[in-house]
């Protein structure tokens, strides 16, 4: 992983501090102009040093030597910022800001089959609890909506404690009858054009629609609005196929989740495999692909000293 370019910029530890600069300006201003009614003994001492070359020498050093000073007492740095891109593989990583994942999660009464492990529900809430967990260690928000006939919120996970809440709530819950898969999408799509930071959609389903909004629209919708959709089928439901089909047609990725026993294992992977797909997604679409990571460097005050000192020792050639 290379960064793409650099940029630079100065910055200062106690900006308030440069005020010293005029200040310092003013004073010497004033002392230059009292000793001009010293003007024939100063030109006798500087016409020693050589002339008016020396003494322009001289008084550009007495101005310049206490301004630098005073610029080094306002601890400058050079800031460098180096863009890093943020990909499939360092998202997990890279210091990124936060995102938020919308769940979708299907509550109707076919996910009460037993196809998956333990059921159609029970492995489709494993698996949103296992994503939410990943999304919580790394502080990103989780919010999942039960959907039948219509959509309804059923828990938000932005820490440890709300996500022990939402592991409470998603173990009890009652199906319905309908599956308004489209609803949900459509319902998840304004969710996320509202929110203020990246967010993605993951639809949890078995994939029988059999009511509300045709899911063609709602997919095509939501991949117009550039809001990335993930699908997640569980179980072996023949009816899926035309929602499968539709994802496929628009770009949608689709995940078969089957498993008959508790491989512990393999759901891990997936959700982690989900939870990457969705962060990256939500970062690609709100165009947040670098990371701009600043370096101080305070090596500037060394400089800044270096050229003060000469200036200083040439200023007390003579005095004012």
């Amino acid at each position: 992983m290379s960064p793409l370019n650099r940029m630079t910029s100065i910055g200062f530890d106690h900006p308030l501090a440069l005020v010293l600069v005029p200040a310092i300006a003013t004073v010497l201003t004033l002392l230059l102009y009292r000793s001009r009614r010293r003007s024939s003994e100063l030109s006798s001492k500087l016409g020693g040093l050589g002339g008016w070359k020396v003494a322009r020498a001289l008084l550009i050093a007495k101005f310049i030597a206490p301004m630098l000073l005073a610029v080094a007492v306002a601890q400058p740095y050079t800031v460098t910022y180096t863009y890093t891109p943020v990909t499939m593989d360092n998202i997990l990583s890279v210091n990124i800001t936060n995102a938020k994942i919308i769940i979708l999660l299907d509550i109707s009464t076919s996910m009460g089959k037993t196809d998956a492990y333990p059921t159609r529900i029970g492995s489709a809430v494993d698996l949103v609890l296992r994503i939410a967990r990943k999304a919580v260690e790394r502080r990103d928000a989780v919010e999942v909506y039960g959907f039948s006939s219509n959509v309804k919120p059923l828990c938000i996970a932005t820490n440890t404690s709300s996500l022990e809440t939402c592991s409470s709530v998603l173990s009890k819950l009652e199906l319905e009858k309908y599956s308004a898969i489209g609803d949900a999408i459509y319902f998840g799509f304004s969710k996320a054009k509202t929110s203020p930071i990246p967010t993605a959609l993951l639809v949890v389903t078995d994939g029988a629609a059999n009511y509300g909004s045709p899911v063609e629209d709602a997919v095509k919708a939501v991949v117009a609005g550039n809001i990335p959709l993930l699908a997640i089928l569980v179980g072996s439901d023949p009816r899926a196929s035309s929602f499968e089909e539709t994802c496929k047609r628009y770009g949608v990725q689709v995940i078969r989740v089957g498993m008959l026993t508790n491989e512990v294992e393999a759901l891990n992977y997936i959700a982690e495999k989900l939870y990457v797909e969705a962060r990256y997604g939500a970062f690609k679409a709100s165009g947040q692909l670098y990371i701009e990571t600043p370096v101080k460097d305070y090596s500037i005050q060394l400089y800044i000293l270096l050229a003060a000192l000469p200036l200083t020792i040439l200023s007390l050639a003579e005095g004012l």
